[in-house]
């Protein structure tokens, strides 16, 4: 290795990570260490991230003796998706912050799914809400290029690529994969993007709910 590589090496930010993903029927916590999840607990659980959530995180306390980790950030997917989900998760994730004094890294629920999909040029992403609402994003190469909007299926152009959660009884012809919105990307979103989402003072961190109310015409 030359003094060059030696140096380019030095500025990478290596960073140790808590990451929580509760914005759906999944609830996951998981330790990301550079980039590498190094243990991870994550259920299909609906309505139970509350009774669940604090015995995963002392699982993962006991398999990664967190309490002897630097930890740099906590991690928390912060919506649009579940309201008490992700109402639950953002309540864990300021306790634990709070308690340890750390900064709070929000991800974006749609693009830990579109990352998570590991689809290449134009897609959409579909998160279910209720009803034949679902919340949606277009993507190039995993990157947005749109806001997150609430919007009706049928209100929507379905000719192109997308990925989808929990929409199967909305989907007709489509071809549509379903992807999870994995508590794994979280945290490594957060580690890529921690720059220009980190929150260090998070008391007034709310998620990103998304009135389904206020409808999209036809995109």
């Amino acid at each position: 290795m030359n003094l060059i590589q030696e140096k380019l090496e030095s500025l990478v930010f290596r960073m140790n990570i808590i990451s929580i993903e509760t914005a759906s029927d999944w609830c996951g916590i998981a330790f990301i260490k550079d980039g590498i999840c190094f243990f991870k607990v994550e259920q299909q659980i609906p309505r139970e991230h509350a009774e669940k959530l604090p015995i995963f995180y002392n699982s993962l306390k006991d398999k990664t003796d967190l309490d002897k980790i630097d930890l740099d950030a906590i991690a928390i997917s912060i919506g649009p998706g579940s309201f008490t989900g992700l109402r639950v998760g953002l309540g864990f994730a300021k306790g634990l912050a709070f308690a340890k004094d750390l900064p709070i890294v929000p991800v974006p629920t749609l693009q830990t799914i579109a990352a998570n999909s590991e689809l290449k040029g134009k897609f959409s992403v579909f998160l279910y809400s209720h009803r034949d609402i679902i919340y949606y994003q277009k993507f190039e190469d995993s990157e947005a290029v749109t806001e997150e909007k609430a919007v009706a299926w049928s209100n929507l152009d379905h000719s192109g690529v997308g990925v989808h959660y929990q929409c199967n009884k909305l989907i007709t012809g489509e071809n549509y994969k379903s992807v999870l919105p994995s508590v794994e990307k979280v945290g490594q979103l957060a580690e890529e993007h921690y720059g220009s989402w980190v929150v260090n003072k998070p008391y007034d961190l709310v998620p990103n709910y998304i009135s389904p109310f206020e409808l999209e015409s036809k995109k």
